[in-house]
């Protein structure tokens, strides 16, 4: 990929540039505990939704075929955010968020419930997203090189015209990324085709008939191949600005907007600063971190990076904060490999 002169990447990665109070650091420390149970229901949750909303399309589908076009693709957007639900838990697992001391439960858990219907490897994403909280901002940071790749930054927010229009004429250089990510997960497809037909048409098999079964697995892969990946992209394009911040906590946006919460960002992954700065956080604790940093700490609500809406700037770098000595440029002189780039396919 060409970089021009503006998209240089540092050799260095950006400096934390937070720290919070004494005083409000027992209250972190308790939010780094794990709650088995609860990520667990939630992934669960999910997946009743995902059956529910399939099942309920393919029968509209099977008996009523033109009133069902709407109603249909509604069910097929809630799906796919059910799905971008499940890969946030698959990025909860890969830090060790459902449970830290039985590591092993927690990839098997986050394998089964997440990892496998959203055709992703656990191990294969913690490597790469390891590396974009250890290399912040570098050529090695796979979320970096991304959005130079894509001009992630320049996606235009004045209208939702222009918005939709820059998803679209990203979306197919983004989508090819994830055919890239194919050869080194050949399986993936494999297993989300059997995942659709196991945990989606099947049931819907069992309560219905065979044939409303088949067109639930239908609309899953539909959803999961079609609807799923431009959510997925402007989630990605929420997350961080780079080009003006020398500290991972300025380069980090918050999305806490209601339709951002649920659409873009579930499970809490719009408190993306609060995440930056204690990765150890699980989901279920990330928003109360982030609401008492608010109340408790004056520079964390002044410097704080923040989008309410989908079509707004998340604001400049606030003045006063922490400045990183500036690091040395460098372009990348290759690409990271597929399996680093890929945020969502593991």
């Amino acid at each position: 990929m060409p970089v021009s002169e503006k998209d240089q990447l540092p050799v260095r990665p950006y400096a934390k540039g937070y720290t919070a109070p004494s005083r409000l650091r027992p209250d972190i420390k308790d939010a780094h505990k794990t709650r088995l149970w609860v990520t667990t229901s939630c992934a669960l949750l999910d997946h009743l939704v995902v059956g529910l909303m399939a099942a309920g399309a393919a029968w509209l589908i099977v008996n009523h075929p033109l009133a069902s076009i709407v109603p249909a693709l509604v069910a097929g957007v809630v799906i796919a955010r059910q799905l971008r639900a499940l890969e946030n838990l698959v990025h909860e697992a890969s830090h060790y968020n459902w449970s830290r001391h039985r590591r092993r439960l927690n990839d098997v858990l986050g394998y089964l419930l997440a990892a496998a219907p959203t055709g992703s490897r656990i191990s294969a994403y913690r490597t790469s997203h390891l590396l974009h909280h250890g290399r912040f901002g570098t050529a090695e940071d796979p979320d970096r090189y991304r959005y130079a790749e894509l001009d992630m930054e320049a996606l235009p927010r004045t209208s939702v015209r222009l918005f939709a229009a820059g998803v679209c004429t990203r979306l197919l250089r983004y989508q090819l990324g994830w055919l890239r990510e194919l050869r080194t997960n050949a399986l993936a497809p494999l297993v989300t085709l059997l995942w659709s037909v196991v945990c989606v048409g099947a049931p819907t098999a069992f309560l219905l008939d065979l044939r409303t079964g088949a067109v639930a697995a239908a609309v899953w892969l539909f959803a999961h191949f079609v609807l799923l990946p431009p959510l997925r992209l402007v989630a990605e394009a929420d997350e961080h600005v780079y080009s003006d911040a020398r500290t991972v906590f300025d380069a980090t946006v918050s999305n806490t907007g209601r339709l951002q919460r649920w659409l873009f960002h579930p499970h809490a992954d719009g408190y993306h600063t609060v995440h930056h700065m204690w990765p150890g956080i699980p989901h279920h604790s990330l928003a109360r971190i982030h609401h008492l940093l608010l109340a408790e700490d004056e520079e964390f609500a002044r410097r704080l990076r923040k989008r309410d809406r989908i079509l707004t700037a998340p604001g400049e770098v606030a003045p006063g904060g922490p400045a990183r000595e500036a690091a040395t440029p460098r372009e990348p002189t290759s690409p990271p490999s597929p399996s680093l780039k890929i945020k969502s396919s593991l």
